[in-house]
């Protein structure tokens, strides 16, 4: 993860600079797939991390059975 400065550095040279991707890529020797994501990204708050309500991979053996042991 970037610091904000890195990313300020990174949004100066291409929106105030007109540096084209790949060139700040070379400039700062950052992966050209962050580049991007940062360049996209409006909202620092938003986490990009697993939700609470994201289920992801095999559902656990006893979920089907929860309902019956909480009667």
């Amino acid at each position: 993860m970037l610091t904000m400065t890195q990313v300020k550095n990174i949004k100066k040279l291409y929106y105030s600079k007109g540096k084209k991707v790949n060139e700040i890529v070379k400039v700062t020797g950052h992966n050209y797939r962050t580049v991007i994501k940062y360049l996209e990204k409006a909202d620092f708050n938003q986490s990009l991390g697993k939700q609470e309500g994201d289920k992801r991979g095999r559902p656990k053996k006893i979920e089907p059975v929860i309902p019956i042991i909480n009667r």
